[in-house]
């Protein structure tokens, strides 16, 4: 098997983007929605006779890598240890960021002014400081005043300082190297960045004056046929030259993914690989692996608590970082159907009498 490297990356992708050859491709289940009508698609799958699925769940990856990268590059332990004490992590972020007490950073409560959702804003302000999206944009987004944005940004920075120390680090590299690599070391290349940023710098100025002028001819009371031609050929040249700024912004914002989600796939891809070797050796199917999840179909008699806990084991000990990795497992009739261990008669592979009808299903 030739081996992939630096030196070669190119030569091969070319090679695989010139070949023509048609490859049947698989069912993408990830394209399921899990609510609606996706949910009643998915409620059709069943497992092979005999069996039952059982599905497990990484509990918020990326925030964990985020913790993880924050704690041991940075020393900063103020995410991380939200995790290690294992309570709720938005909630407990929005009383971090906002000091509020929990009562007001629960799931859909008010702050005590009753004019935004700490913890809500928090889930979504997260994503919002790592993208560099501007506390006006924000406040827009949230439907909230510029105050309440610019104070959600100010504490963010506060409360967890070395978040954005993480991002600039992780887009300085990709600027440098052209690439940024996971926690495990596989890359994501940016080949192209150094080419098109340079080409954006020196067009900086020219696209600085095309706005000027074009300010210029909107703002007249009464254009004429020659301003609008004009501004036509000034909103052409406009859109060519802010294409690459648009493209570095893309860029830098996937370098930081490529690192987070990245990190989490590669964790999915390790609890994949054990999985495969458990489900060859006890005859079990490995199903699907679907973001976060994998699901496999196990035979009846050998769904059992001591089943349930080697799952447990290869979903959060497989890989070990400076905190804990958790897990949420379901045992499922049909996937969807979901019951937790704790619901489940071992004997009967069954739900619990008082859990049975859940989901209007019967057992006799």
């Amino acid at each position: 098997m030739l081996a992939i490297t630096d030196a070669n990356y190119h030569a091969i992708v070319r090679k695989l983007i010139a070949d023509e050859r048609k490859v049947k491709r698989g069912q993408n289940l990830q394209n399921l929605p899990s609510k609606g009508a996706g949910n009643r698609v998915r409620n059709c799958f069943v497992p092979r006779e005999g069996c039952t699925f059982v599905g497990a769940d990484l509990g918020q990856i990326e925030p964990r890598v985020m913790s993880h990268i924050m704690y041991t590059r940075y020393g900063d332990n103020s995410m991380r240890q939200i995790f290690v004490d294992g309570v709720d992590l938005y909630t407990t972020m929005a009383m971090m960021t906002f000091g509020l007490a929990e009562e007001f950073c629960v799931d859909k409560a008010y702050d005590p002014t009753h004019t935004f959702k700490p913890r809500a804003m928090m889930k979504t302000g997260q994503l919002a400081v790592s993208y560099d999206q501007s506390p006006a944009s924000f406040a827009k987004k949230m439907n909230v005043s510029a105050d309440v944005a610019e104070m959600f940004f100010d504490n963010f920075d506060r409360t967890f300082p070395s978040f954005k120390t993480m991002v600039a680090d992780i887009r300085e590299f990709m600027r440098q190297h052209g690439y940024v690599e996971t926690l495990f070391g596989r890359k994501r290349r940016f080949p192209d960045y150094k080419r098109v940023a340079a080409s954006a710098g020196k067009n900086e100025q020219r696209l600085i004056r095309l706005y000027t002028e074009r300010k210029a001819l909107r703002n007249k009371a009464k254009p004429t046929e020659a301003d609008q031609r004009k501004l036509a050929v000034l909103q052409t040249e406009i859109d060519a030259l802010s294409e690459n700024r648009g493209l570095i912004g893309y860029w830098e914002r996937a370098s930081f993914n490529a690192v987070i989600q990245g990190t989490g796939a590669d964790i999915l891809k390790r609890i994949g690989i054990r999985i495969a070797q458990i489900c060859r050796e006890r005859g079990w199917e490995f199903n699907a692996s679907i973001h976060d999840e994998v699901i496999v179909s196990i035979p009846d008699e050998q769904v059992t608590p001591e089943t349930i806990a080697l799952i447990n084991d290869v979903m959060t000990q497989t890989t070990t970082l400076s905190l804990p990795l958790v897990t949420d497992i379901a045992i499922q009739k049909r996937w969807m159907m979901e019951y937790s261990p704790d619901q489940w008669d071992y004997v009967n592979n069954r739900p619990l009498l008082e859990f049975i009808g859940k989901y209007g299903e019967t057992y006799e």
